[in-house]
């Protein structure tokens, strides 16, 4: 069905398989980090890092296509297919473009761009191996990108949870043998687990480019015609990725400043405990970033047929849905703290991590709560078309974050617990901005 409505049943259609995919997805992050981390805390603390710093360059393909899933599904809305397989092909042409300058960067100055952030050599030494493989992931993770934008912006989604679920599956395998020399593979340490990720992003991709033949998607929506290069639709979607992308990669490099000030102001452990805050957010926090993907979809779907009372509906229902899995999550953490933590350290090598974590996690619960809905409304901010809008609530959230974790850093006091708070005050201050524009629109959402 080409056009879309804001019902429940609606929006746990599409959500559920973005649900599955994301949470596949994410097992890559997490095993590299289970696998590396009980290797030792130096190992740990540069998967971490390098894990944050990779992501930035991973973030720039992914925000350029949230742009991709906005114009696709606002143009399902209008009925015309054949313009989605235009923002296609020309999203593929610009974005392998991108990647290959980016690889090229890192394989050429990753050393010196990690000099620049952090002061203990070994854990310089270890994130340069790891990226030095790890980056030859980056092209296929940016076609997974369009792909996902495409197949998130028709409502058809199942296809992405099962080449993720591939993916996963095999990331899984690899990094076990080549990290620890298992199954005939050499144990090649932290190098192995960015082998083992690159070579199953690949793989997905292969999956995703199958299923656009399996059922005939590429003579429906016009794919892989490159008849020419659109540079009035490469204009529109700049107008609306790049502010997109800024605002994504401004998010993401506070992250690494996050990170970054964390080890040189605080030391080793509190960034092995910060590690481990990341991968629990990033994990349990997968069904609410698969909803602010969903609520791109529905939303920017609901403009195209010009059903604006629909939209605060969605924005609505999925903030709900959002805020119960947010719930459901703290609710398993406290259940099992030691496991969830546990998986993730060499208790032997690492032993005062591991109550270090447990005494803060209620930090990370309230920030559950808070970007469940803050996301779902701030995304509907991106779908209705006030990209520039969008970006402005997130560069005044990030200035704010950061003044107040460079300010907590600096207190004698300061604690990993007291640092997580900063992400309580982002997250609250995305929504309050957010909801004030919802307010101005007259839109009520909440």
């Amino acid at each position: 069905m080409a056009q879309l409505s804001a019902s429940y049943r609606e929006i746990l259609r599409i959500s559920t398989p973005l649900i599955l995919g994301n949470l596949a997805w994410t097992f890559n992050g997490v095993f590299d980090t289970i696998f590396v981390g009980n290797l030792g805390k130096v190992e740990l603390d540069a998967i971490g890092f390098a894990s944050v710093f990779y992501s930035v360059l991973f973030m720039m393909g992914f925000s350029f296509t949230r742009g991709t899933q906005i114009l696709i599904a606002r143009s399902m809305g209008e009925l015309n297919r054949r313009q989605v397989g235009n923002i296609f092909d020309n999203t593929l042409l610009l974005l392998s473009a991108v990647s290959l300058v980016l690889f090229l960067i890192i394989q050429n100055f990753s050393r010196e761009l990690l000099t620049l952030m952090l002061n203990t050599p070994e854990i310089i030494d270890k994130c340069e191996v790891f990226l030095d493989y790890r980056i030859w992931g980056l092209m296929p993770s940016f076609i997974t990108f369009i792909f996902i934008a495409f197949y998130t912006g028709i409502g058809k989604t199942e296809i992405l949870a099962v080449s993720v679920t591939i993916m996963t599956v095999l990331n899984i395998a690899l990094n076990y043998g080549l990290v620890y020399g298992k199954f005939g593979l050499p144990a090649l340490g932290i190098k192995g687990s960015g082998m083992a990720t690159a070579i199953s992003e690949s793989v997905a991709v292969a999956v995703l480019f199958a299923g656009v033949f399996i059922k005939n998607r590429r003579d429906v929506f016009a794919l892989f015609k490159f008849q020419k290069i659109d540079w009035s639709l490469q204009w529109q979607m700049a107008r609306i990725s790049v502010p997109l992308m800024i605002q994504t990669l401004v998010a993401a490099g506070s992250w690494v400043i996050f990170f970054a000030r964390i080890e040189t102001e605080l030391g080793p452990d509190p960034l092995a405990v910060s590690t481990i805050y990341r991968q629990l957010i990033l994990f349990f926090t997968i069904p609410t970033w698969s909803l602010g993907s969903t609520a791109n979809t529905i939303v920017s779907n609901l403009m195209g047929q010009r059903d604006y009372a629909g939209v605060k509906t969605a924005v609505r229902k999925i903030s709900v849905v959002s805020l119960s899995f947010a719930l459901l999550s703290c609710l398993l953490i406290m259940l099992a703290p030691d496991f969830f933590i546990g998986v993730f350290i060499n208790r032997y090598d690492s032993p005062a991590i591991l109550p270090i974590a447990k005494s803060a996690l209620p930090v990370i619960y309230i920030i559950f709560i808070l970007m469940s809905f803050s996301n779902i409304v701030f995304n509907g901010v991106i779908s209705i078309g006030d990209i520039l809008i969008a970006l402005g609530i997130e560069l005044v959230v990030v200035m704010v974050y950061l003044a107040y974790f460079i300010l907590i850093l600096r207190q004698t006091w300061a604690d990993v617990w007291w640092v997580w708070t900063s992400e309580w005050l982002y997250w609250g201050l995305m929504f309050l901005l957010s909801w004030v524009y919802f307010k101005i629109k007259k839109l009520e959402v909440l």
